[in-house]
């Protein structure tokens, strides 16, 4: 139990960097990216703090540079999007490679500890790092990732941003029609998803590791995706189903020591689920829009394919 809940916690903080913006209709794939040059960030300036200053405000200023990675990572898909009109699922897809292999190129070189064989930033002391809760063995970093999910439910559901960034994930052209600033509010989702990302590279490295490993990438944007998908963009639901795949992911190390089952069969799990889903969305589609994803123009007889906005359901159709 124990174990699970502290995986838990940074994919709590990666699912609530997905709900920001996915719920503004933003696909932001670069969260592993992200969680990578904020954890970087966080293995350079810990350990030069620590012992130079209390414990509290080293973490304070740890998890700032965290969440200073993980913003100007998203900076730059967020400004070629918004200037040059650049789809963010290519550009922040093509930065996750370059996060992978610039950050390891960093620990290996500049950041490397001279005192370590293996390639790896310095350790911050385990007495310096995330203090526990108090009568548990788990880190603070579970109650940031509760505290995180909370903020993302309140921001879309009482505050004026959120149903302005609510309306431009449901059509970008009526909130263009509305007059809402398009460009700000999607340069805001992104932001804020690569701060809740590189505050999850904080998390671990604050939390449980101390250090930031070469060729380390935990790789949490898949199950992230998973688990933000099966709770339908709602942001209570990504509680459960975080606890639910850490459990999975936990549990799929113990297999593959003691039954010879290996590790990526969770992986395949976690596929199956999507798939599963997609079909359960495209099955109710068909109930809610029959004829779905085709249907007929009587005055032109001919066939012709639905719009996304086709497919919610009508006003007078919603109170049966």
């Amino acid at each position: 139990m124990t174990e699970t809940l502290i995986k838990a916690a940074p994919l709590l903080l990666v699912g609530a960097a997905l709900l920001v913006a996915l719920k503004a209709g933003i696909w932001n794939i670069g969260v592993d990216g992200q969680v990578l040059v904020g954890a970087l960030l966080v293995g350079v300036v810990a350990p030069e703090l620590a012992g130079a200053v209390p414990r509290a405000p080293m973490l304070l200023i740890s998890a700032a540079a965290g969440l200073l990675g993980g913003t100007l990572w998203a900076l730059v898909p967020a400004l070629l999007k918004v200037r040059y009109g650049l789809n963010e699922i290519i550009t922040t897809l093509m930065l996750n490679y370059v996060a992978i292999y610039l950050t390891s190129w960093l620990v290996k070189g500049p950041f490397k500890d001279p005192t370590a064989v293996p390639p790896q930033t310095k350790v911050v002391p385990p007495e310096l790092r995330l203090p526990d809760i108090p009568g548990m063995d788990i880190h603070v970093g579970l109650l940031v990732g509760l505290v995180a999910v909370g903020m993302v439910a309140f921001l879309y559901r009482a505050t004026t941003l959120g149903f302005a960034l609510w309306v431009l994930g449901q059509s970008r052209r009526a909130a263009v029609h509305a007059g809402l600033p398009v460009g700000r509010l999607s340069t805001f989702a992104l932001l804020a998803s690569g701060a809740l990302a590189g505050l999850a590279g904080a998390n671990d490295v604050l939390g449980v590791k101390g250090l930031v490993q070469g060729s380390w990438n935990p790789a949490y944007g898949l199950t992230a995706f998973a688990l933000v998908y099966l709770a339908r963009l709602r942001a209570l639901w990504v509680l459960p189903f975080a606890y639910f795949f850490s459990f999975l992911d936990f549990g799929g190390e113990i297999m593959a020591r003691s039954a010879d089952i290996p590790t990526y069969f969770v992986a395949m799990l976690e596929g199956l689920m999507l798939a599963f889903f997609a079909v359960a969305v495209a099955l109710e589609r068909l109930v809610v829009t029959p004829g779905w994803p085709l249907r007929r123009t009587r005055a032109e007889g001919r066939t012709e394919a639905l719009e996304p906005s086709a497919l919610r359901p009508r006003p007078q159709e919603e109170g049966r």
